[in-house]
C-alpha cells in the first residue's frame, strides 16, 4: 500500500513535469510533494521512537535521539507551507518499518533503512528546488542541507556498525 502511494507521488511529479506551465499541475505538484515530504518526515520520527525502545547500540540511540530533535527543524515550516498552501497533513497514520534481513541485527537494519531514506530525500529535495512554487522551492532550499547532514550521519552510522573500531585499539602504540 506504501509503495503504490509512493508510486502515485512519483508518477504525477512526472506527470506535472510533462504538464508544464499548467497552474492546476503546479497546484497538484506542490501539495503532492507537501504529503510526501510530511510522510517522510513521520517516517523519520516513528523510526527513531523505535530505534530508542529497541537498539542495543549507544551510537544508534544518539543517532536516533538527534533525529527525533531536529525533526522539528523540518516539521514546523513544511506545516506553515501546507497551512498557506490549503493542504491538510494527516499524522493520523505514523508509521515505520525496518525489515531485518537474516543475520542482520535491528542496528544495522534501521542505520541502512535511515541511510537508503535519506538519500532518496535528498534527491527529492533537489527536485523540488526546481519547483515553479517559490515557496516549495523556499522550502526545499531551508531542508535539503539538513537532510545531507543527516544523510551523512547515516552513512557514517553504518560504517561504524559494519566496521566498529574499537576505542581502546586507537591508543595502542606498536
Amino acid at each position: 500500500m506504501k509503495k503504490a502511494k509512493l508510486f502515485l507521488v512519483c508518477a504525477f511529479w512526472l506527470m506535472a513535469a510533462v504538464v508544464g506551465n499548467s497552474a492546476v499541475a503546479e497546484e497538484f505538484v506542490a501539495a503532492d510533494f507537501i504529503r510526501f515530504a510530511a510522510a517522510k518526515n513521520m517516517s523519520e520520527v516513528a523510526a527513531a521512537k523505535r530505534a530508542l525502545k529497541m537498539s542495543t547500540s549507544a551510537e544508534v540511540k544518539a543517532y536516533a535521539q538527534r533525529r527525533l530533535d531536529e525533526q522539528a527543524v523540518l516539521r514546523a515550516p513544511l506545516e506553515a507551507l501546507a497551512q498557506q498552501e490549503g493542504v491538510t497533513l494527516d499524522y493520523s497514520q505514523q508509521g515505520s518499518y525496518v525489515f531485518i534481513r537474516k543475520g542482520e541485527t535491528f542496528d544495522t537494519a534501521y542505520a541502512n533503512k535511515r541511510a537508503a531514506e535519506l538519500k532518496r530525500m535528498v534527491r527529492v529535495m533537489r527536485k523540488a528546488m526546481l519547483a515553479e512554487n517559490p515557496d516549495v522551492r523556499r522550502y526545499a532550499e531551508q531542508a535539503l542541507p539538513v537532510l545531507m547532514q543527516h544523510w551523512y550521519q547515516s552513512q557514517q552510522l553504518v560504517r561504524a556498525l559494519n566496521n566498529p573500531v574499537p576505542t581502546d585499539s586507537l591508543l595502542a602504540t606498536r
